[in-house]
């Protein structure tokens, strides 16, 4: 069985949106630097477990925050990130930009015949949604790692919620609505907003004839 995780564009410009930019905070505030727990969780989680760790990138970056091992695979998009970037080099942005997408089907080609995906990296309600979309339509056994998507960085902190070495949808889900609950939302709410948000069945909470019976 050929097993896949998959982690989107860890690159530098997306990586540091979630880091101190005074890296010092993190000893003055008494908090765990985030990559090297990324890259333990990746290790645990998916090396150690026999998946082929593959990390896509934009043609004109490089990797950024992830230390790949010899036997882990780089693809690339068909698309820059200057084509994919609302933003010019300058840090100026573009008129009437509008977002250009890698090719879905272009970086699962480049992994060949798989029997199970996992997608994680950049950004969870986004890029990664659409792979993983992307993916299951063509029959392809898919979740998505909330836990190593760019929720990690504020995950990564609860040290009540998150395991290194694993993933769990049904611990993400309590996690998610006793969160909710102790900033005072309402039980009957709860499992409404949860659903909207996570109804897609990529992420492993509920299948697409259940959603779509609620409908």
């Amino acid at each position: 069985m050929s097993k896949v995780f998959l982690y989107l564009y860890p690159i530098e410009e997306y990586t540091k949106m979630f880091l101190f930019q005074d890296d010092t905070l993190y000893d003055d505030w008494n908090i765990k630097r985030p990559l090297p727990i990324l890259n333990e969780c990746i290790q645990k989680r998916y090396r150690d477990k026999g998946y082929q760790v593959v990390f896509a990138l934009y043609p004109d970056k490089n990797i950024f925050g992830i230390v790949p091992q010899p036997e882990d695979k780089i693809i690339y998009t068909d698309v820059t990130f200057d084509e994919a970037s609302e933003c010019y080099s300058d840090g100026t942005y573009k008129e009437n930009f509008v977002p250009k997408y890698p090719n879905e089907q272009f970086l699962l080609n480049q992994l060949g015949h798989i029997d199970e995906l996992v997608v994680g990296g950049y950004h969870f309600k986004d890029c990664v949604k659409r792979v993983g979309e992307t993916a299951m339509e063509v029959g392809i056994n898919t979740t998505v790692d909330l836990d190593l998507t760019d929720l990690f960085f504020s995950l990564y902190r609860n040290e009540e919620y998150f395991q290194i070495d694993q993933y769990s949808p049904k611990r993400y889900k309590e996690y998610w609505q006793q969160k909710l609950e102790q900033q005072g939302e309402k039980k009957e709410f709860i499992e409404q907003r949860f659903q909207k948000m996570y109804e897609n069945p990529i992420y492993g909470f509920y299948s697409g004839e259940a959603t779509k019976s609620k409908r």
